[in-house]
């Protein structure tokens, strides 16, 4: 038997994100290429609509509400979370800084 541990907490882009990866020292458990089965929580881009960009290109958030809408990835394979991730908002660029954080 595994359990699911988590590996980052944080923000990326304003909202808030948490990712978790199975722990198993059953092989059986791992994804089809080779990495750790993979969930990533996520809050929709909805819950986040108080962004104010300023003249000088400095973006600010101003007024948040709580998070209303989780949204849970569970992509096939650990190549596919780039994707998926993008898919529900988040720029190349955060999207590829939250796949960085899973271990493998």
């Amino acid at each position: 038997m595994g359990e699911w541990n988590t590996v980052f907490e944080g923000e990326v882009e304003g909202r808030l994100v948490t990712v978790k990866v199975y722990q198993s020292t059953d092989e059986a458990d791992r994804e089809d290429d080779g990495g750790p089965a993979v969930r990533v929580t996520t809050t929709s881009v909805d819950d986040y609509p108080g962004i104010l960009e300023e003249e000088d290109g400095d973006t600010l958030l101003v007024e948040r509400e709580e998070a209303g809408r989780l949204i849970t990835l569970e992509p096939y394979s650990l190549n596919d979370l780039e994707g998926e991730l993008m898919e529900v908002g988040f720029s190349p660029e955060a999207a590829a800084t939250i796949v960085s954080k899973v271990p493998v």
